[in-house]
């Protein structure tokens, strides 16, 4: 609080403060320092796992040599394991080729999506606020022309990661030739790269397979989008219609993209009610790798976010040769085998068929229980609620030995259990929005 304190006041002098209340500030500055130097630092997340240079994928930029992409007629591309990968292992370590704020917006960057409490507002527009002069001008390249439509697009009755698409659209503008002769031909690519555009334009936007109305809507926000940018700022002027169209040719496209590839980006965060520390979406982020994951509603990986940059682990044992699955937000033992297929074939356009579905397995409440004693284990699940690092660091090596265990037993009550406490112990250490201390 102290250092956001003196930050303030540096700013307020350079801004005309009043020379007769400076005094006053002045005071208030010396007393900043002196609480300074007795602050205790709270980072927003613990320090980043990393991929050891030796185990670094020759071909996919952000993985480790463990995995590999391959594809088939049938699931597209997808990622297996090139070599036995156990519970906890680095996945891949990817940073989002593209990124935007959508929510939280008065406490976290507008450009790096940190978590802020002394933000820096745009002269111009009451949506961006931003947490250094660095941020705010490394955003000009997008934030020049969206500043003055945001305040609109606020108010349309959108989802929030549409701007991702028109963000993207706008940052782009300089490749909008290399797009239109061929952007969707990796057929020459050695190195699958996390963030270059080329990646994010070639993921799978399942346009065969919308609906009439669901492709309206999207060309539809592609209009509005295109006449907001037209109407309102100079991101076309001196060029010609071949520009306009291109843009529109891009945005509509992203707008595909988007609906089954981009991913959140989240922190945990006490909830005020239940004093429990649960996961919050503030932002949207382009993940060309991350994409690639197939889904199951029984997966073998899962995602933490560190910043922007997203770490993906291991959650169960992986053979040589066995698929990588993610979860797209359901899972067998919170939902049914009919809510999971009919929401995931609504939004992905896919008839599930992963080993919960093809097997039936049952919600959490219908497993069975196995005797097996979790018990001192299970007794951590409050401080872990709490976001309590140091038990999640104590604990992980033991609740790994005991997933390892429970994987012949699946599905039980206890794995889910097992595995639900693995999860915790990893999300402590990503973003996390604490209790301000003074």
């Amino acid at each position: 609080m102290a250092m956001r304190l003196k930050q303030d006041i540096a700013r307020a002098l350079q801004s005309k403060y009043p020379e007769s209340l400076q005094p006053k500030l002045l005071e208030r500055r010396k007393s900043a320092e002196l609480l300074k130097l007795k602050q205790e630092k709270t980072p927003y997340h613990q320090e980043k796992p990393f991929i050891d240079e030796q185990n670094l994928n020759p071909l996919i930029e952000c993985a480790s040599n463990s995995v590999g992409i391959i594809f088939n007629a049938k699931l597209g591309r997808h990622i297996i394991a090139t070599k036995d990968i156990e519970i906890g292992e680095v996945i891949a370590v990817e940073k989002p080729a593209f990124s935007a704020l959508t929510d939280e917006k008065w406490c976290h960057c507008h450009h790096c999506l940190t978590l802020c409490y002394c933000l820096i507002p745009c002269e111009s527009c009451t949506q961006a606020l931003f947490c250094s002069d660095a941020c705010k001008d490394n955003a000009k390249v997008y934030h020049n022309f969206e500043c003055h439509i945001l305040a609109t697009i606020s108010t349309l009755d959108i989802v929030p990661s549409r701007v991702l698409p028109l963000r993207i659209s706008i940052i782009v503008k300089n490749g909008y030739q290399d797009i239109m002769s061929g952007c969707d031909d990796l057929s020459n690519e050695k190195l699958y790269r996390s963030g270059r555009y080329r990646e994010i334009h070639n993921l799978v936007t399942n346009l065969e397979s919308r609906s009439a109305s669901n492709l309206f809507e999207r060309v539809a926000m592609t209009a509005i989008f295109y006449y907001l940018v037209k109407q309102y700022t100079d991101f076309f002027k001196g060029e010609d219609e071949g520009c306009e169209d291109t843009f529109k040719t891009v945005l509509l496209h992203l707008l595909q993209v988007s609906a089954c590839n981009f991913h959140e980006i989240n922190e945990t965060e006490r909830n005020p009610l239940t004093q429990v520390y649960e996961l919050k979406t503030v932002g949207a982020g382009a993940y060309s790798f991350l994409s690639l994951f197939n889904h199951s509603c029984s997966p073998n990986v899962g995602r933490i976010c560190y910043g922007t940059t997203i770490v993906l682990l291991a959650s169960e044992s992986i053979k040589k040769g066995d698929q990588l699955f993610e979860n797209y937000g359901y899972h067998h033992a919170m939902h049914s085998r009919a809510e999971r297929r009919s929401a995931l074939k609504i939004q992905y356009f896919f008839d599930c068929a992963c080993r919960a579905c093809e097997n039936d397995w049952g919600t959490y409440d219908t497993l069975p229980q196995i005797d097996f004693d979790m018990s001192i284990l299970m007794l951590n699940f409050e401080k872990l609620a709490n976001a309590d690092v140091e038990t999640a660091r104590k604990i992980a090596p033991d609740v790994k030995k005991v997933v390892k265990k429970l994987e012949k037993h699946i599905p039980c009550k206890n794995l889910c259990e097992a595995q639900e406490l693995l999860k915790q112990c990893f999300s402590v250490h990503g973003n996390l929005r604490r209790m301000l201390k003074s």
